[in-house]
């Protein structure tokens, strides 16, 4: 049962957490990804999709922190300064009352990229809401409690050892393609769609772009003809 203190604390969170946000985006210490960034994630593939047109999406990022933080940290693996990936249970899940769950305690735990570029800026980068903190802005937001971190060298040795991240695979899986995204399609324009919204439309930018490398309609009919051959009618 939601307490009325719990209540009380949530919409304290909401409120301060609203205000800090617009505050930092004012200010510069929050940020929208960068088309400098998409164009790193654009190179990088998931089961066959850019992590570009991914961690754009937020039907397809947020409640995946675990996987998607993984796959941001990836665009920054070979530039100089460092990276790792943060599990820490934060104020956004931590007081959440819909959330709440005392026989789980594992239910606040997000997963982070922190970021140090060569300059010595220390980055956050949350998959989940779409956008960069300041890591001090960010820490005083979420007030994170961690339990472990992976290091620059542990993400490589994971990436190494997932078949999703092969290279090798890219081709075969451009096949999901169809699948994938027509269901990112229609969440275009939703309020959580940020990067979908008119005169943003960075989301469409990337799936168009991306339609082009794969030869979308190619890979359409190709399916469609295969579905064809094995008895298959099209809905």
């Amino acid at each position: 049962m939601v307490t009325k203190l719990q209540i009380m604390k949530w919409n304290l969170y909401n409120y301060k957490s609203k205000q800090l946000l617009i505050w930092g985006l004012k200010k510069g210490y929050i940020a929208p990804y960068d088309d400098i960034l998409i164009e790193k994630l654009r190179t990088i593939y998931y089961g066959g999709i850019p992590a570009s047109i991914i961690l754009l999406s937020d039907c397809m990022s947020n409640g995946y922190c675990y996987d998607r933080a993984l796959l941001m940290s990836r665009a920054f693996l070979e530039e100089e300064g460092d990276v790792q990936l943060v599990y820490a249970s934060i104020d956004s899940l931590r007081l959440n009352p819909q959330l709440v769950n005392r026989t789980d305690p594992s239910y606040a735990d997000h997963c982070i990229v922190e970021r140090v570029t060569k300059d010595g800026k220390h980055l956050i980068y949350d998959t989940s809401s779409g956008f960069v903190y300041d890591k001090n802005l960010y820490w005083l937001m979420e007030h994170p409690i961690i339990r472990h971190i992976n290091n620059k060298n542990s993400i490589i040795e994971f990436i190494k050892s997932d078949e999703h991240y092969n290279p090798e695979n890219i081709k075969k899986d451009k096949y999901v393609s169809p699948i994938i995204l027509p269901m990112i399609e229609k969440s275009y324009g939703r309020s959580t769609e940020m990067y979908s919204q008119l005169g943003i439309e960075l989301l469409q930018r990337e799936i168009e772009q991306f339609k082009k490398v794969i030869n979308y309609d190619g890979v359409c009919q190709e399916i469609e003809e295969d579905m064809k051959k094995l008895g298959f009618k099209k809905n």
